[in-house]
């Protein structure tokens, strides 16, 4: 069930947050339309896993929590940090484990974390990774690398060649193996010669930290078939 649930909070945090709605989140509406956005995703589950219907108390402490942690991260992350990536990541942690907790008192161990328990818990396993390489990477970055938006007019572009690269790598990695690696190294070569933009996921360093976490990723998940 965990992978179930965390790919709600995959699907909520990164594909359905854009930078409209992070700039919102400053007042109570953006993060309610934000946490609305996580609940639904959890509520979707149910459409795929009928075990998770019965779980909407749980759907609901989680969402509450993550309204608390996203207000904290808004109002006083960056004043106690001042490096943005700390209450990113911070943010991210205890999201994350917000699943554990809360699923651990609502849902038998092993339900909770085998994937032929459930549903499509290998199908969430699979996508969880694409979102993690090709989403919640570059969003990473952009917080590490320009944590100002100084380069919000080229993120849009930049973050869908990300996703292309990431998606492509990660995809060689699952089904060519170390036979990818030759591909992957003479795309990364070209695209770091000619770079699409001035933005930090477009330089050479931007690139290569996303295909290094994207092939990781095929890494990580073809050695668990």
């Amino acid at each position: 069930m965990f992978y179930l649930f965390l790919l709600a909070h995959l699907v909520a945090d990164f594909a359905l947050q854009p930078l409209w709605l992070v700039l919102r989140k400053r007042h109570w509406y953006g993060l309610a339309i934000h946490v609305a956005l996580v609940m639904i995703c959890m509520l979707a589950l149910g459409l795929v896993e009928p075990a998770a219907r019965a779980l909407w108390p749980a759907m609901l402490a989680i969402s509450a929590i993550h309204y608390g942690a996203d207000w904290w991260k808004v109002r006083y992350g960056d004043k106690l940090f001042g490096l943005p990536w700390v209450p990113y990541a911070l943010d991210q942690i205890i999201h994350v484990t917000t699943l554990v907790v809360v699923l651990s008192c609502a849902v038998p161990m092993a339900q909770l974390w085998s994937p032929d328990a459930v549903a499509f818990g290998w199908v969430a396993i699979y996508l969880s990774g694409y979102i993690l390489a090709a989403l919640a990477a570059p969003i990473t970055l952009i917080v590490l690398f320009d944590p100002s938006f100084r380069h919000a007019a080229q993120a849009a572009q930049a973050r869908v060649r990300c996703l292309v690269a990431a998606s492509a790598v990660l995809s060689l990695s699952l089904l060519a193996g170390p036979a990818a690696l030759p591909v992957t190294l003479a795309g990364l070569a070209w695209a770091t010669r000619r770079p699409a933009s001035s933005h930090p996921l477009d330089t050479p360093n931007g690139l290569m930290a996303v295909v290094l976490v994207a092939a990781t990723t095929g890494a990580l998940l073809a050695g668990l078939r």
